[in-house]
This record gives C-alpha cells, sequence and structure tokens, in this order.
C-alpha cells in the first residue's frame, strides 16, 4: 500500500523535473560593432547623411596610438551597417591636408565646420579614448556639422591586448 502511495511521486519527478532548458547564449558583439548599430540606428535621420569618422584622440586631446586603428575599424563597422554614406578617410586625408586640416585636428567647433565644408559632409563621428585595466573606453558621437549639435552618443570598451 505504501509502494502505492510513492510511486506517483516517484514517478512524476521523473517527468516533472525542475531543469529548465538550456538555450545557448548568443555571443557578445564585438565592441565596435556595438557601437556601430547604436550610431546607425534608424530613427532620428531620414536621409543616408555623409559623414566621415575622425582620429579618436586621448581625453586631453592628444593624439591616441589606439585612436587611428580604432577609428579606422569603426569607419568599416559603419559602412556594413548601411545607414550613411561614409567617406574613406585616407583618401580623404590628402584632401583635407591641402587645405591645412587634417582628421587629427583639434576638435573646436570652428575646425569641425572647415572640415565638414570641404568633405561636404553633414556628420562627423568624433571619439575620445580613456584608459582603463588593459583597455579603453571609447566614447563616440555623431556631430551635425551645421548645428553643433550631437545626434547621438555612445560608449564602449575595447580590451587591448598588450
Amino acid at each position: 500500500m505504501l509502494l502505492l502511495f510513492f510511486f506517483p511521486l516517484l514517478l512524476s519527478s521523473c517527468f516533472f523535473s525542475d531543469e529548465k532548458e538550456v538555450r545557448p547564449k548568443k555571443p557578445p558583439l564585438p565592441p565596435l560593432e556595438q557601437l556601430a548599430i547604436s550610431l546607425s540606428e534608424k530613427g532620428f535621420l531620414v536621409n543616408k547623411q555623409r559623414m566621415i569618422v575622425l582620429t579618436f584622440t586621448n581625453t586631453d586631446g592628444t593624439k591616441s596610438p589606439y585612436g587611428t586603428i580604432l577609428s579606422e575599424k569603426l569607419t568599416t563597422e559603419l559602412v556594413k551597417k548601411d545607414r550613411f554614406l561614409v567617406l574613406d578617410r585616407m583618401a580623404m586625408e590628402k584632401t583635407l591636408k591641402e587645405k591645412g586640416l587634417s582628421l587629427d585636428s583639434d576638435l573646436d567647433m570652428a575646425t569641425l565646420r572647415k572640415i565638414g565644408e570641404v568633405l561636404n559632409v553633414d556628420i562627423l563621428v568624433t571619439g575620445i579614448l580613456s584608459a582603463y585595466q588593459g583597455g579603453v573606453f571609447i566614447n563616440t558621437r555623431l556631430i551635425d556639422i551645421k548645428t553643433g549639435l550631437i545626434l547621438k552618443a555612445e560608449e564602449v570598451y575595447v580590451l587591448i591586448d598588450g
């Protein structure tokens, strides 16, 4: 009789265990791809606009050893998103040098506007790098050339192999 009482409990525990279905987790997106996705989200701009990514600098405005490569990688990721008309950084450098400008320029608004006019771009992407525990935080901004307004901003952390 006792067996009749415990048999249903034993049977139900075999079929109704507390184990949850384990689903494979999506691998996290690389940081620069996250940046590109965030910066290229639709909704705030109607038409594809022309843009270029400036060389990322340190927080004090000095050139960073990682500034050029991270700017290039973000440029590539933005092109992949097909949201903007992205100018090639290397091709535009010669045009800027002829006008006494550079993608490594200080970030005052007058210089940004000059770069925008020379390259006929609507948006500049700027980035500030902050070193932190074996990597860098990248703070990026989409800046409207005509108004100087920040249209979008985002931050990611990139581990730098040393």
